[in-house]
């Protein structure tokens, strides 16, 4: 026998100011910089006092902590919400159907900033840094949560050489490399704004995403129409 675990009254509460103070976070961060969001800033924001922040956060780390996690969980709903339109379209385990979804994958994640900007900036300041920005057990439940998102994709790089779409090869090695190039080109675009010639993220990310699927043994020809498809359903367009 199943037995539902309903949410009280008093947890919905204290949920809905969970995310009252993650999007007031958000919100500083977008408008006023990453710097700019600090404990007094947000209850500032929020019209209350430090102390009552510090009531649901009680740190600015967890706080973070607590950014970064939202930030993973709407991916994680990016990422199932494209393949369940995929699926729709086209069979899994087909070797078109295989690659298209691993096409599909890698341009979800590339156009985050253009759903999310403020996540993918986010994400980029947490990747770039180079110091760790959150204490070995707040960083380790989200690392946990990131590597249950790369599982996702592993599964469905496992599914493409499966179906003879991709050359045998170490699966988890390509997801790394996938996931390290395409999360190189948003530095690129901090540089658009220079206007240097071939310097555009979204057509960097789409080449890297071409060279490496042909490099991996996928048909040029398949590789492309993969990657034209999952275009249009990473931005809506072929639901």
């Amino acid at each position: 026998m199943i037995h539902e675990v309903t949410e009280t009254p008093r947890q919905a509460r204290r949920q809905a100011s969970i995310e009252r103070i993650l999007d007031a976070a958000e919100e500083i961060v977008a408008v006023e910089g990453f710097d700019a969001l600090t404990m007094h800033r947000l209850a500032q924001a929020l019209g209350t006092t430090v102390g009552a922040t510090y009531r649901y956060f009680a740190s600015k780390e967890a706080l973070l902590a607590g950014m970064q996690e939202r930030v993973f969980s709407t991916l994680a709903e990016d990422l199932g919400k494209a393949l369940e339109r995929q699926a729709e379209a086209r069979p899994r385990k087909s070797k078109r159907g295989a690659l298209e979804r691993v096409a599909l994958l890698a341009l979800t994640y590339a156009t985050l900033h253009v759903r999310r900007p403020t996540d993918a900036r986010l994400l980029a300041r947490w990747i770039a840094h180079p110091e760790n920005l959150l204490e070995a057990d707040l960083g380790a439940r989200n690392a946990a949560r990131a590597l249950a998102l790369g599982g996702v994709v592993l599964r469905t790089f496992e599914e493409a050489r499966l179906a003879g779409a991709l050359d045998d090869g170490d699966d988890l090695e390509r997801v790394l490399v996938l996931w390290a190039s395409l999360s190189g080109t948003a530095f690129a675009r901090k540089l658009e704004r220079w206007q240097v010639p071939g310097l555009e993220a979204a057509s960097l990310s789409t080449s890297l995403l071409r060279s490496l699927l042909r490099g991996w043994g996928a048909d040029g020809g398949r590789v492309d129409e993969a990657i034209e498809r999952a275009s249009a359903l990473a931005s809506g367009e072929g639901a």
